[in-house]
């Protein structure tokens, strides 16, 4: 039964043959992730947001549609960088649950209507088009309908699109849209996009149309005299028109904005007092910008009256330049501003009393202003200041004096980073005891004395990293640091022991991250410190030492993540330290590949370990990869970093049976063994950074483990490249096409040499199971005859006997075969019959196969025999006739006669009428009909005798070769 069900249904079996490879698949364009924390810190892909799930990134897209199937429908958060010249519609139909969608195009031209059809819960929508420097924007046509099912899109962000090819409802769908940007779309008039807002954008607060061309800010309203769409205009909290050269605003041309939150600006040589004219109403927070550095220089009056006539609470200038900078001119500012910044702001002439016109002030940034002097309190002359926040980073600051900031007691936050300080005075930071931050970063701090820190009760975070200190640093010198959360130190530039107990005195229990960044030399003890009260970070910079007597202490317990440097010999005695870390879960560790001297197999014992960070390890030396492994069950991430590993065997993860997460990377050769990755049954994620592959075959498993494993992901296979001939060609191309093994293509050949035969059987069964039938019969007969019984008759017979025996044979017997259906039996024997042998002149034998077929011979040999011994063959032709195999058979057999033997003759009788489309399936009787008389049984009684008349001449009537054949024979 299924060998006849495949003979008649080969299409099946070629379906199941291709469906049967086809178990996994090598994703060439898409990278799918589970949202996972360690997906984010060891990959840190570009569309991650914590919260959606699991996300995808599509890079070197050339034919969108089949790249984006690669993508999981469950995916919330995608990136796609493309190349493709359009969008089609119903594009990511198959990911229903997308909320956040980032598309970079390098070549779009169109964006085809319904492109985003399907994303019902879509949030977040970026559409950014690359263009060159000599374009402002690009010729990308939207189509109408484009954004037809985005209900939900909150936020819509274009880039590099030219305005004037949008269609005029192009937004009209988006009834849910809060924020509307557009970026270098070639704008030169605000109305351009104003008129694209339609009335059911009422959820619309923010609208951003920076980098365009933007000089002149005019109302001219709408095309065809329509005004501004005043109704959604007037919600807009946010504005912004940063990057557009502002060179004019016209009286009245923003009075449509009368209660911002928000709005920005950059001008080019225009006047503060055209914005105060422009019409515009409350403005809570007012950013204003230089098109280009120093053609905006506004004067301070002008800008005070801006911030009280405008009610501004915040108030930011970059990269302008400024005059008048003075305490009378800054009264003016008051008393509504609160915060006030300054970037790139040069202020040569500051008077640093102009606080005390606002001493309502709560943030004041000053970065990039090139201030080399911040005594603002002796300037202020023993007046109190509210200031919470002050940011002086980046300038020429070069000390801080004593009690410098002493009449700040509010201040929370002093950032003083990137200056030039060396020093702090005594009691320098005196009188701001609520301060929380301080950062000194990048400076030129020497000594840290015991009485620098000594007023600040409640610091959190304390940044010191980026200053040499060479002069020492005091004991006890953050002994009143109990509430500190972070401690950044270095660079340690010195040659001697630092003791972590002698700095605190007491431990801060709250402490949460340290950093510690040393020079050569610098051994560090912990010393007989109380345990912190929360898990920390450590981490270790440099070539700090840490002593081998000091390793079992109360502070390594507490540490759950460590990143140590790759300088640090991170030992005690011969054992690598990470053993006395009992509770750690996250180590990052780099080393010195070339001085190893140390074994790191005493990682197996941090059996709490969730992630493995190691870079430039030298495995070669001293360490088993084997055992360096093992009994890490509840690891989930591993990040192998140029670790000098010659091969990866599936001992070395027999039981990383948590893992979810490998990312490799290897400069040096690197060889995968067959099977390897088979014991971690929980990876998800397998990364190739770079992996210096080689081209050989031995390589093709991970091909086809890639492709059959339906639990893991791996990244970056696709890109990843191999040696051949000393030349780098693409991994998967060239194992494809060099590494063929001979059993798949033996296997490949076999199943190709099945479906073609049993396609050929089937179609030769269809079309060619008679003819072939008819010519083996009559091959075999044509043996017998020719060779077989003549050899026979030359051994046995007289001359005279074989003679008689042959003009036996090959006498004619029957002057008609009648080839008719068993069903019109009746008629033949009944009528036809009696007809042509009983009656009339001359009397015929017919020969009919239940008469005269030879009992017990084969049924195909009666009916060959029969009509080779046969003058004619009259075919009784009716439907019936044509549904039967055997008469078919006959009509073959006859057929075939005629065309070998001129003589013999075919007579069709229809007795029943049957149509040119019914014969038209039956092709050999369609022909004959078409090329030979043939007869019809009349209806009619009367016609009936001339019907046998012209039957019986056709049958006994001879041709003229029949009978000159006959007369030289006698």
């Amino acid at each position: 039964m299924i060998w006849v069900f495949w003979v008649w249904q080969p299409s099946a079996l070629l379906v199941l043959c291709v469906c049967a490879t086809v178990n996994g698949v090598i994703r060439r364009y898409c990278d799918c992730y589970e949202e996972d924390v360690y997906v984010q810190k060891d990959i840190g892909q570009h569309s991650f947001l914590p919260g959606l799930g699991p996300y995808a990134e599509c890079r070197d897209i050339t034919d969108l549609g089949s790249a984006l199937k690669e993508v999981f429908p469950e995916v919330r958060s995608l990136y796609v960088l493309h190349s493709a010249a359009s969008m089609p519609a119903d594009l990511f139909s198959h990911i229903p649950l997308l909320e956040y969608l980032f598309l970079e195009a390098s070549n779009l031209a169109m964006v085809s209507s319904k492109a985003f059809s399907g994303l019902s819960k879509l949030r977040f929508l970026k559409l950014d088009v690359f263009i060159d420097f000599s374009r402002r924007s690009a010729s990308v046509t939207l189509e109408p309908g484009v954004f037809q099912g985005l209900a939900s899109l909150e936020e819509l962000f274009l880039v590099g699109m030219s305005l004037n090819l949008h269609p005029p409802a192009l937004l009209d769908p988006l009834v849910g849209m809060k924020v509307l940007r557009v970026k270098s779309a070639g704008v030169r008039d605000v109305g351009e996009l104003f008129c694209l807002l339609s009335p059911g954008l009422e959820k619309l607060e923010t609208l951003v149309m920076d980098e365009n061309e933007i000089s002149f800010i005019q109302n001219r309203g709408c095309p065809g005299s329509k005004p501004w769409p005043t109704a959604v205009l007037s919600k807009i909290q946010n504005l912004d028109l940063n990057g557009n050269p502002v060179q004019t605003i016209q009286p009245k041309s923003l009075s449509v904005f009368q209660n911002l939150s928000s709005l920005s600006l950059s001008m080019v040589d225009s006047e503060v007092t055209e914005l105060l004219g422009s019409g515009i109403g409350r403005v809570n927070d007012v950013h204003l910008f230089s098109y280009t550095p120093r053609q905006f220089q506004p004067t301070l009056s002008d800008l005070c009256a801006l911030v009280s006539s405008h009610q501004v609470e915040s108030f930011e200038l970059s990269k302008a330049v400024i005059s008048g900078f003075t305490t009378e001119v800054m009264k003016g500012c008051a008393p509504i501003l609160k915060q006030l910044s300054f970037t790139s702001v040069p202020l040569p002439d500051l008077e640093l009393a102009f606080w005390t016109g606002i001493d309502q002030l709560e943030y004041l940034f000053m970065t990039l202003s090139q201030l080399n002097n911040a005594s603002f309190c002796s300037a202020g002359g023993g007046r109190t200041w509210n200031l919470t926040s002050l940011n002086l980073c980046e300038n020429h600051l070069t000390e801080i004096t004593t009690e410098q900031f002493s009449c700040m007691p509010l201040l929370e936050r002093l950032l003083l980073g990137s200056n030039r300080i060396s020093s702090l005075g005594n009691r320098a930071l005196q009188g701001i005891q609520r301060l929380r931050v301080l950062d000194l970063t990048n400076n030129k701090i020497s000594q840290l004395k015991r009485n620098d820190f000594e007023g600040l009760p409640v610091l959190e975070v304390l940044l010191l990293e980026g200053n040499k200190i060479s002069g020492g640093i005091s004991d006890g010198v953050f002994r009143r640091q109990h509430y500190l959360k972070k401690l950044s130190l270095g660079e340690l530039d010195i040659i001697y022991q630092l003791y972590l107990d002698k700095l605190f005195v007491d431990f801060p229990p709250r402490l949460q991250h340290l950093l510690i960044d040393a020079g050569e030399g610098t051994n560090l003890y912990v010393g007989t410190i109380t345990a912190p009260k929360v898990p920390m970070v450590l981490e270790l910079r440099a070539k700090l030492m840490i002593q081998s007597y000091d390793c079992v202490n109360n502070l390594f317990p507490m540490v759950r993540e460590i990143k140590v440097g790759r300088k640090i010999r991170f030992a005690c005695e011969l054992d690598f330290m990470a053993l006395y870390f009992p509770n750690l879960e996250s180590l990052e560790y780099s080393a010195n590949p070339e001085a190893v001297d140390i074994s790191y197999t005493t990682i197996n014992q941090l059996r709490k370990l969730k992630r493995l960070k190691l870079t430039n390890l030298n495995f070669s030396k001293h360490t088993d990869p084997s055992v360096t492994f093992r009994n890490l069950t509840e690891l989930r991430s591993l990040v192998l970093i140029n670790c000098r590993l010659n091969f990866l065997t599936r001992s070395m993860f027999t039981e990383l049976v948590s893992l979810r997460v490998l990312r490799l990377f290897s400069e040096s050769p690197l060889i995968l063994l067959e099977g390897v990755f088979i014991p971690l049954i929980s990876l998800s994620i397998l990364v190739f950074d770079y992996v210096d592959f080689r081209c050989e075959c031995s390589n093709s498993w991970l091909l086809d483990w890639a492709e059959k494993s339906r639990n893991t992901q791996v990244v970056l296979l696709q890109k990843q490249q191999c040696v051949w001939h000393y030349q780098r060609l693409n991994l998967l191309a060239t194992m494809e096409r060099l590494c063929q093994t001979e059993e798949d293509f033996l296997c490949y050949v076999t199943m190709a040499a099945t479906v073609c035969t049993v396609l050929c059987m089937a179609l030769g069964y269809r079309f060619l199971h008679w003819p072939c039938v008819v010519l083996f019969f009559r091959v075999r007969g044509w043996m017998e005859h020719r060779v077989g019984k003549k050899w026979w008759r030359k051994k046995v017979m007289t001359e005279a006997e074989e003679e008689q025996l042959i003009e036996g044979e090959e006498e004619v017997r029957y002057d008609a075969f009648v080839s008719f259906s068993s069903r019109d039996e009746a008629w033949v024997l009944g009528v036809m019959a009696p007809t042509l042998e009983e009656e009339g002149e001359p009397r015929l034998r017919l020969c009919l196969h239940q008469r005269d077929f030879e009992v017990g011979k084969g049924i195909v040999d009666n009916i060959a025999e029969g009509i080779y011994r046969s003058r004619r063959t009259v075919c009784v032709l009716t439907r019936r006739y044509l549904r039967s195999d055997w008469c078919g058979l006959e009509m073959r057999v006859a057929t075939h006669r005629l065309l070998s033997e001129k003589s013999h003759k075919l007579v069709l009788i229809f007795l029943e009428h049957i149509s040119p489309f019914e014969l038209s399936a039956f092709h050999r009787l369609a022909k004959l009909t078409r090329t030979r008389t043939y007869l019809d049984w009349p209806e009619d009684e009367d016609e009936r005798v001339t019907f046998w008349e012209r039957l019986r001449r056709n049958i006994a009537e001879r041709d003229a070769d029949e009978l000159q054949d006959q007369q030289e024979a006698s």
